[in-house]
């Protein structure tokens, strides 16, 4: 190739890249650089972790973290079937190349690290992620379905307007009957995968909010976890805890966090909820984001896990 045909080929890369960055910055009403909401526990127990600054890191019994890869993210799949196990997400023919598969080749569960975008691996082994219409790119609007195959299709085109009105798509999660649940800064939908939705809670008020946000951002959801039967674990970051949204629509709180603390991300093992949290999540700076992970079990009880090194917290 003569260098023509290379600069050529960096300036379309770079067009095609800015493409996908303004996109994911524009389709929310707020415009805000956040952390991570990735955390998954695996059928053993163990907590996986997606840290922007610290890569994906794997969390033991004794507290200790232990890098998976050098590159994070925001979000994070765990595979179960391994329907992706296989897939080199990079090497596909289609560009951006959005994910990535941070387990080796033929390993399941596998772990998946997003591209700027909330996914999830359902139980039919496809892969969801909010999208940017049409294009498929990361976004905020829309929910696209990945095959195994690497088909790509909207799974309903008319959710954008209603994902316009509600704010962007923060988290995704699957439900025990198969179904995707979306959280939107104050409410959360239900989705099947035929495309039908219905509103779980809208809006989602939370009683007892410490807002870390102006009053009219709150509760401003991201992760979500939903258990067996059916309910709801919410990150609701502008107010610093974790809510639980029963199936018609009840809400109350399971977990509040000390300021500068503000959870990001949940994950479920068995009736043990595990929380993602960030010091200062509002803040525009990476370095200001240190994550710990802390466990509640079904009678209550609250225990940290672990607590990366950084700065010392702001009061």
């Amino acid at each position: 190739m003569n260098d023509r045909a290379n600069v050529e080929h960096v300036e379309i890369f770079l067009l095609r890249y800015l493409v996908v960055v303004l996109a994911i910055s524009f389709t929310a009403n707020v415009v805000r650089a956040h952390p991570s909401s990735g955390i998954v526990v695996d059928p053993q127990g163990q907590i996986f972790i997606a840290d922007l600054s610290r890569g994906l890191l794997k969390i033991d019994a004794q507290g200790k973290a232990n890098s998976v890869h050098k590159e994070g993210g925001h979000w994070l799949a765990l595979d179960h079937t391994g329907s992706f196990s296989r897939s080199e997400f990079e090497k596909s023919h289609h560009w951006p190349r959005w994910f990535k598969r941070r387990t080796p080749a033929g390993v399941h569960p596998a772990l998946i690290t997003d591209g700027g975008s909330p996914l999830v691996v359902a139980r039919n082994g496809d892969l969801y992620y909010v999208c940017d219409d049409e294009r498929m790119i990361p976004g905020g609007l829309q929910i696209a379905r990945l095959t195994p195959a690497g088909k790509e299709t909207l799974l309903n085109p008319t959710l954008r307007e209603t994902s316009k009105e509600l704010g962007g798509i923060k988290g995704l999660a699957v439900g025990p009957d198969g179904s995707l649940y979306a959280s939107y800064p104050k409410s959360v939908l239900k989705i099947t995968l035929d495309g039908k939705f219905n509103t779980l809670a809208n809006p989602v008020v939370v009683k007892d909010c410490e807002a870390n946000v102006p009053s009219n951002e709150t509760p401003s959801l991201r992760g979500l976890a939903v258990d067996s039967r059916g309910v709801v674990f919410a990150a609701a970051t502008g107010c610093g805890c974790v809510i639980r949204i029963t199936s018609d629509g009840k809400i109350a709180t399971v977990l509040k966090a000390q300021k500068p603390w503000a959870p990001c991300g949940v994950a479920l093992h068995g009736e043990d909820l595990y929380v993602l949290e960030h010091i200062n999540p509002n803040s525009e700076t990476h370095e200001d984001w240190r994550p710990r992970v802390r466990k509640v079990t079904a009678d209550g009880k609250v225990a940290t896990l672990w607590t990366a090194a950084g700065n010392t917290e702001r009061r």
